[in-house]
């Protein structure tokens, strides 16, 4: 049996049975979290590194199945975005110093990591962030606040970017790896994210905090376009295995609770919800996980608009149902949450490719 195989078995036999009680929960679950680091699952795309060799396929593959299994879709988004910034990350864009430093440690599940780039008030958009990092005789000293942080509370090692210059008006940006327990590093409650329970949140606060020059990802280079943008996407393209899954357990959990004369609707849902599976597969395989082509990124936005469309009518057949399920109530939330996370992002680009529509057709 593979790893993905033996991933997906654990997550219904022990995470599955606790999915009720997880869904709800303000406290991470460290055992869990634990039994899959040890496991090596924890390390999937980073072989080199102590971990399992993923291909982007296998990787959507293995998230996919997780989510399916294990129900609870807010613990496979902390699976998932530990892979995206340990493999699309710091395995990209790390020195080999700064991999030897890191990877074996994210592998093994030893710590995990956090992208930190939104900040209170100004969201993730470059022209708005400020936290800056400055020259020292250290190397660099960073001052700033981020929030929004997913996995924060259980990072061990956060990517912060930051500003390192400003001319002409236009700010240059740079991606730093900052250990949890640097001085002058602190946690902050930040926003209040009642969903996609366990996964945790929260706040940091950057008050001199004095890097080391090896600290800067420096083969990122202006880390608005690797970063910032490229994590987004590659984000994005994983994150419909996860809500495939999770649309998966959706329509599981609400077959029970309707009448006979529905079937023909929850079939179709049910079908639906295979092709854009289906799809969403194939643009992993065709754009390796970042899709940045023009063509992969209407491929993206078609998809997104799709999965939230089809949530909104598994929450309608879910709101007409004669029975009830408060499990379901509540994926349901998550799921429709995910769907709404760079919905404006969504918006704008897809009003940019209309707008050019309707000026060639002019």
């Amino acid at each position: 049996m593979d790893a993905a195989a033996e991933l997906a078995d654990y997550a219904r036999e022990v995470i599955a049975p606790q999915a009720a009680d997880l869904i709800r929960s303000d406290d991470f679950p460290w055992q869990i979290w634990q039994e899959l680091g040890e496991a090596g699952w924890l390390g999937f795309g980073l072989g080199d590194w102590g971990g399992i060799d993923a291909t982007p396929v296998e990787m959507f593959d293995t998230a996919a199945a997780f989510a399916e299994a294990a129900e609870v879709v807010g613990l496979c988004s902390s699976w998932m975005g530990h892979h995206m910034i340990a493999g699309r990350v710091i395995a990209e864009f790390g020195s080999e110093a700064q991999k030897e430093a890191w990877l074996p440690d994210l592998a093994q599940g030893r710590i995990s990591p956090c992208i930190a780039i939104s900040e209170p008030g100004a969201g993730a958009h470059p022209k708005h962030l400020k936290t800056r990092a400055e020259r020292s005789a250290e190397g660099w000293r960073l001052n700033g606040e981020k929030a929004w942080l997913t996995n924060g509370p259980i990072a061990g090692v956060f990517v912060v970017v930051a500003i390192t210059g400003e001319a002409n008006g236009r700010k240059s940006f740079g991606a730093f790896l900052v250990p949890e327990d640097a001085e002058g590093v602190t946690r902050t409650e930040g926003v209040k994210i009642d969903f996609l329970k366990p996964s945790g949140h929260c706040g940091l606060k950057l008050d001199n905090v004095e890097l080391p020059g090896e600290a800067l990802l420096a083969e990122a280079g202006d880390a608005v376009e690797t970063v910032l943008k490229r994590f987004r996407r590659v984000e994005d393209c994983m994150g419909l295995a996860i809500k495939a899954g999770g649309m998966a357990v959706e329509l599981r959990r609400l077959a029970p609770l309707l009448e006979k004369e529905q079937a023909a609707a929850l079939g179709g849902l049910a079908a639906d919800r295979d092709l854009y599976h289906a799809a969403a597969r194939q643009l992993m395989a065709d754009c390796g996980g970042d899709p940045a082509s023009p063509e992969h990124e209407a491929r993206l936005l078609a998809l997104r608009r799709l999965g939230r469309r089809l949530q909104n009518e598994v929450n309608a057949m879910k709101d007409a149902a004669a029975r009830a399920d408060p499990f379901l109530d509540l994926l349901a939330r998550d799921m429709s949450e995910m769907g709404k996370i760079a919905l404006r992002v969504d918006a704008a680009k897809l009003s940019k490719r209309g707008a050019a529509m309707i000026g060639a057709a002019g």
